[in-house]
């Protein structure tokens, strides 16, 4: 199953659609929560909102390729994310 997802950004000042990547998913499980704690890691180190949700959205979607609710670590995912 190819997942092809977005996050969606609702503010105040304006609405965005966040693209993350084509993935082929073997295992969904964990995911949110995999977004959600990226997310609470890279606000709480001072990147904007946006940045912060594009790099949870491929960390989320990386999550996806393997078996289980474990995210990926950092060294796995960093190439992906300094192409963003």
């Amino acid at each position: 199953m190819c997942i092809r997802d977005r996050a969606y950004i609702g503010t105040r000042e304006r609405r965005i659609l966040i693209p993350t990547l084509a993935v082929d998913a073997i295992d969904t499980t964990g995911a949110g929560d995999v977004f959600n704690a990226s997310l609470a890691v890279y606000l709480e180190k001072g990147y904007s909102l946006e940045r912060a949700v594009r790099i949870s959205n491929i960390i989320s979607a990386y999550s996806t390729t393997r078996i289980g609710a474990l995210g990926p670590r950092l060294s796995e995912v960093s190439e992906l994310i300094e192409k963003e």
